[in-house]
């Protein structure tokens, strides 16, 4: 363990921390498109951006909204990460809060098995205007939204509604 890929455990055991699995069985093709994908990420981050009026900063890529985050690269935090791709992403720069929730994430097709672990951060804008551009040459974002309600189909939309509204 270092402290740029902090172990899963640790993070798990923290108090008011989710822990979840989340483990997927694909077909061959998608798993090709995954592995091409992931590669060998180890981590992943997401932030859970919410301004002073409640409203929740979301990504649509790939036809799905999610929150705006990415790989956590070779000598960064996931602080460093969070705040780094939430920029790329959406424009936004952002302090990073707490740790929500974390995520073992997993995909297999037959005998092979492809698998990362994912954080959900919290974060305050410190100022909300919006890229024009979103993302980085390679990502294929739709659109970046500030949103009052989380949609249906948002991905890991329980952990963002608790994230912004806390626990039921």
């Amino acid at each position: 363990m270092t402290a740029t890929d902090p172990a899963f455990a640790d993070l798990a055991a923290r108090d008011g921390v989710e822990s979840r699995r989340k483990v997927e069985t694909v077909d061959a093709d998608r798993f090709a498109e995954l592995e091409s994908k992931v590669g060998p990420m180890t981590w992943a981050v997401g932030a859970v951006v919410t301004d002073d009026a409640g409203r929740v900063l979301l990504v649509r890529e790939d036809g799905e909204w999610l929150a705006p985050g990415g790989e956590v690269e070779p000598g960064e935090t996931h602080e460093e990460a969070l705040v780094r791709e939430v920029e790329e992403e959406t424009g936004v720069p952002v302090s990073v809060g707490p740790l929500v929730a974390v995520t073992e994430v997993a995909f297999e097709c037959g005998d092979d098995r492809l698998a990362f672990y994912f954080a959900h951060y919290t974060a305050t804008p410190t100022a909300t205007e919006l890229t024009d551009d979103p993302g980085v040459d390679g990502e294929e974002i739709e659109a970046v939204e500030w949103v009052d309600t989380v949609p249906e189909g948002t991905v890991d939309r329980e952990v963002v509604r608790r994230a912004r509204d806390g626990p039921d």
